[in-house]
């Protein structure tokens, strides 16, 4: 990436930065991030991953995502250097991933940002994002995943994470575990980087910010980015009446995303322990059952989900997504109790609409798992046309 970068004249040097990292939650803060500032005044450039529905929300310059012809052509100018520098070194050329990092750089380039929020797609210190210098470094959690790259035990994890930790860059925490907080603060110690947490934050005595997005865990993110912006004001001011409205107004897609209209639909991307601990917590404030339609893409993600929403089931409906790693259906049955006494039924991606139109209005559907599944259903619900964008990576 810092190859690719340096034949493109390093477009990351060309705008500060906010780099976030973190197992859950960083798509949240980044999302929250980018409100306040947008609100603030600022120009925001926002990467994030993975997207929905269009490739292009990956990339967005004050909300609006990129066009899919834009990035057609900044990919098409991008190719021949990628394979001058495979013709130079095999096995350099760029992935899917590092395409859309470097197509984000140089458009926020373009665009003149005052300010970018970059999520990390996987891990942190040797993700494609791991270029840039940023104003401020963000690790809101750390929790077990993706354990075949970044290992099995917390500290391994979180020593990833702190990856994207800088030289005298000061950097932020959430509510990390001690294990892992310790390794963040030795990191960044080693580094001479000021490093804050919240981890010690006393709740009754300072209350969480207010944000329309659901979950006790979304307050946690909000009085994360809060505290971010705090660090930020020298170079950054913000007027604290509008951050605070800021997150009152965050959008974000599928994350328990209640849809309008009968049946009710939610939907909420769950692909680990700890986000499937947030979604039983969601559940129980819910007060309801739910159809479940669950889809995932490892068993193990999948095991996690199930236990969560089996005491909400009244059924469930198992998808298997567009993905090469997609969970066979007869192994998401497999997980569900012998003895549950209710529905459960195999689904099919196209018929989703079949599927709604049969279930009685005053059912609620919770769509849950797999992110690309809840971007399934985003994509025929809202009749998106995705068809050049499908298989987009494999023209790279």
């Amino acid at each position: 990436m810092e190859r690719l970068c340096l034949h493109l004249g390093k477009p990351e040097k060309s705008f500060p930065c906010v780099h976030v990292a973190g197992t859950n939650g960083k798509g949240s803060v980044c999302s929250m991030l980018d409100a306040i500032y947008r609100a603030n005044g600022y120009k925001v450039g926002l990467f994030s991953s993975p997207h929905l529905v269009e490739l292009g929300e990956r990339i967005r310059v004050n909300g609006k995502i990129t066009p899919m012809p834009e990035i057609t052509r900044r990919v098409a100018e991008l190719k021949p250097v990628a394979e001058r520098m495979e013709d130079d070194e095999p096995g350099m050329h760029p992935t899917f991933f590092e395409f859309m990092t470097a197509v984000a750089f140089l458009k926020f380039k373009e665009e003149k940002v005052d300010l970018a929020i970059l999520e990390t797609g996987l891990g942190g210190r040797l993700d494609s994002t791991n270029v840039v210098n940023p104003e401020l470094s963000i690790i809101t959690t750390v929790s077990k995943d993706h354990c075949d790259l970044l290992g099995n035990e917390i500290e391994a994890i979180a020593g990833e994470k702190a990856g994207i930790v800088k030289k005298g860059r000061p950097v932020l925490t959430g509510w990390l575990k001690p294990k892992a907080n310790h390794v963040v603060e030795r990191i960044a110690h080693e580094k001479g980087a000021p490093f804050c947490s919240l981890a010690a934050r006393d709740e009754s005595k300072e209350p969480l910010p207010e944000t329309n997005l659901v979950g006790a865990y979304q307050k946690k993110n909000a009085a994360l980015a809060i505290r971010a912006t705090e660090i930020l004001e020298e170079n950054f001011p913000v007027d604290s009446g509008k951050s605070y409205s800021a997150l009152t107004e965050v959008r974000l897609k599928g994350r328990w995303q209640v849809l309008a209209g009968k049946p009710k639909i939610i939907l909420d991307a769950c692909h680990n322990e700890e986000a499937a601990q947030a979604l039983r917590g969601n559940l129980l404030a819910l007060g309801e059952e739910v159809e479940v339609w669950l889809g995932s893409l490892e068993e193990n993600r999948a095991r996690e989900v199930v236990a969560a929403v089996l005491p909400f089931a009244s059924g469930f409906r198992l998808f298997e997504p567009t993905q090469p790693r997609a969970c066979a259906i007869s192994l998401l049955r497999g997980l569900i109790p012998k003895d549950f006494g209710n529905m459960v039924a195999e689904g099919v991606i196209t018929r989703i609409e079949e599927y709604l139109d049969e279930t009685p209005e005053n059912q609620t559907i919770l769509v849950t798992g797999s992110i690309y599944l809840i971007g399934e259903y985003l994509s025929i619900t809202d009749e998106a046309s995705t068809k050049d964008q499908s298989r987009f990576q494999d023209l790279l």
